[in-house]
């Protein structure tokens, strides 16, 4: 084009936008096009569809681009400028290659920045969405988002929450408007090329610290980076540096606050009605304009001021993506060095739920976190996840004495530990059980730590079952969790090079949670869920994900022979074992019934003695994959597709008879008996 045409670039946006539509609707509707048009008997030519959906695709980036360089040379202009002072036209190349986007960065964020200091301005909030259509169109140009970050890109982003709060205000628990929710979402994208730009260094030295704009924002705002955070890409998109230095610093703001919920007055009819209040904690939230006072608010409001905090919760959002990727997880947790022991002890607090008549666990994206960065024992990982799980650990044998010295209005707030961190607890402390199995039969002094040099894992057995009465306790999912992943560790040790060495570490780890249920007065009756729930979590659940897959790497020495094909405990672990802590709840169905611990018969010594004999079918799971005994045949408790053992009420007699004919299980059962019974000392709870 080499003709002269005014343009308004709105009017070049709106054409930009049509185009797109077009390109999605041919590309979302090609193919029905074309067969409708077959069906017909139609005499157009449709062979050059897809091509041209492609090319509708191109014109439309293209003119996305035109219209962000109008709008930016028109913001600079101030006004409508047809030349500049040297007497030059003022123009738009139509070939995009020309437009000089390192320039236009360095414009819009400077223009992005007058925005942000005057966010009552009347054009200031057109100005933020106008830059962040140009951030989403320019994410495949790194010379633009450098340059973009290089002009203070990350601590303009940093603040545009805030400025679209001020701008939309609070209603009804809402502090973000739909619109500003989608804006959000463009900076969150920009934030993670940039912050993945500012680790790698690929702009002049020396620099700044760029990515200080989101771990000590202006003015210490962290709700403004967490919603770039919420609203942005998911945790598997950003760098793990960026993940774990914003996910510790968020941990430690969460730390410095007088609140992070408001408290629950419980009703006392006829007196009062109860629910929240929080008018004078000094919560975060106030900022926000979500202030509970049931004195002030009717209840459905307070209500719904009280979904607002939880909603808009920083903290939560930070450390949701961060359970989103297991790199910056073992980053945050698996160092030796206070920050890592201080972010484990704060993820491990019994405050990560909301109170009300009903408490919300809110720690499902914590359980994530825990899981991935302590459970993955690859030759690759090993010793970071080690690390992670000692500093874990040791954080929640200190946890048990907080949680168990709750004040009374805590109790009242706080009547249970959260589930997710539970279940998390569960799954790290059955992973490593071989090792606390083993280390905890002679450690004497300490809190949990990690031995680089031998890769162990180390601990003495009182915090081993501090640990696991605080997971176990009114909680029999997680202890559920432990069983399941503890079960399958025994199969597992049937295919190692030294089996009766590996069951003897792991009965000992299986006497230390009897040793823990017993000391935590854990009833029969919760023993009775305890071991319904196991059967239909390894029956509906634990055989697909831990049944084993072909061809992976032998772990930890293990020598892999016969059927035993075990999966390695690395990231798919890891990841089975999130999966699995998202679903590990039974349904209350026959012959599984669940709810027998409103009863409250105490477990007893005798019983607790056989606890040991529960792991036979886990056994018996062993030998079949690992060659030494060979499978049965015509079994209902017996998968030959995966190998997999899953005895429960209505086949266990069966189970019983055949596996009383398997002479060469003695050997086997008497070393995870052996190590069961150097705990004997559980049965008393002492």
């Amino acid at each position: 084009m080499a003709d002269f045409a005014g343009v308004d670039p709105h009017r070049v946006r709106l054409l930009a936008n049509a185009l797109k539509d077009l390109a999605e609707a041919l590309n979302k509707n090609g193919a029905t096009i074309r067969s409708n048009f077959s069906e017909w008997g139609g005499s157009l030519n449709l062979g050059q569809l897809a091509s041209q959906s492609a090319q509708v695709g191109d014109d439309a980036r293209d003119m996305s681009l035109r219209a962000d360089e109008a709008q930016n040379l028109l913001s600079q202009s101030q006004g409508v400028v047809l030349c500049t002072p040297s007497g030059d036209w003022v123009s738009i190349p139509w070939n995009v290659k020309d437009i000089d986007t390192t320039k236009e960065a360095q414009q819009e964020a400077a223009t992005l920045k007058k925005a942000l200091d005057n966010p009552k301005d009347p054009k200031s909030r057109n100005t933020i969405t106008e830059i962040a259509q140009s951030l989403s169109d320019h994410q495949g140009d790194s010379a633009y988002m450098t340059a973009f970050l290089l002009s203070g890109g990350l601590t303009d982003a940093a603040k545009v929450a805030t400025a679209l709060h001020d701008e939309d205000g609070t209603h009804d628990g809402v502090v973000l408007s739909k619109d500003s929710e989608r804006i959000l979402g463009q900076f969150g994208q920009a934030t993670q090329i940039m912050s993945g730009l500012a680790v790698k260094g690929n702009y002049p030295h020396p620099a700044p610290d760029y990515l200080a704009a989101l771990t000590s924002p202006p003015g210490g705002d962290m709700w403004s980076v967490g919603m770039l955070f919420k609203y942005g890409p998911g945790g598997d998109q950003w760098d793990p540096k960026v993940l774990s230095d914003v996910g510790g610093a968020m941990l430690d703001w969460r730390a410095r606050q007088k609140a992070m919920r408001p408290s629950y007055s419980s009703p006392d009819f006829p007196y009062s009605a109860g629910g929240y209040v929080g008018k004078d904690d000094g919560g975060w939230y106030h900022s926000l304009g979500l202030d509970p006072d049931y004195l002030t608010h009717g209840a459905d409001e307070n209500d719904r001021i009280a979904a607002g905090i939880r909603a808009n919760d920083p903290a939560l959002a930070v450390i949701s993506r961060l359970g989103e990727n297991a790199q910056a997880s073992r980053d945050l947790l698996g160092n030796d060095d206070d920050a890592s022991k201080r972010f484990a002890k704060e993820l491990v607090d019994f405050k990560w739920q909301t109170p009300g008549e009903t408490t919300q666990d809110d720690s499902d994206a914590v359980r994530r976190v825990l899981t991935l960065a302590a459970t993955d024992r690859s030759a690759a990982n090993r010793d970071q996840s080690g690390l992670a799980a000692a500093n874990i650990l040791a954080a929640a044998a200190q946890q048990k004495d907080v949680f168990d010295g709750r004040n009374g209005f805590e109790k009242d707030e706080y009547k249970t530990y959260p589930k997710g961190t539970a279940i998390a607890l569960a799954g790290i402390t059955a992973t490593w059980a071989d090792d606390l199995g083993g280390t905890s039969a002679s450690a004497t002094g300490g809190l949990p730590s990690y031995d680089s040099n031998d890769h162990d894992l180390v601990s003495k057995d009182s915090d081993v079952v501090k640990v696991m009465q605080l997971f176990a306790k009114d909680d029999t999912d997680a202890a559920v969790m432990f069983d399941t992943t503890l079960h399958q560790q025994v199969s597992d040790a049937l295919s190692n090079s030294s089996p009766s060495e590996q069951l003897t570490r792991l009965g000992n780890a299986a006497g230390l949670f009897t040793k823990a249920k017993v000391g935590i007065s854990y009833t029969q009756a919760q023993q009775v869920d305890e071991d319904h729930k196991f059967n239909l979590a390894l029956l509906n659940t634990a055989g697909s994900l831990f049944g084993y897959i072909p061809g992976p790497k032998a772990a930890n020495g293990e020598t892999l022979t016969g059927m035993a094909k075990v999966v390695e405990k690395g990231l798919k672990y890891s990841q089975n074992l999130v999966t699995m802590g998202r679903s590990i709840v039974a349904p209350n169905t026959d012959p599984f019934s669940t709810n027998n611990a409103a009863k409250q018969e105490a477990l007893n010594q005798a019983q607790a003695r056989d606890q040991f004999k529960t792991f036979a079918p886990s056994i018996a799971q062993g030998l079949i994959r690992s060659g030494k005994i060979p499978p049965p045949a015509d079994r209902s408790w017996y998968d030959p597709t995966t190998g997999t053992v899953s005895v429960d009420p209505r086949n266990h007699s069966d189970f019983d008879g055949w596996w009383n004919t398997v002479n060469e299980k003695q050997q086997y059962i008497a070393s995870f008996q052996g190590g069961f019974d150097n705990s004997e000392g559980s049965v008393d709870g002492k």
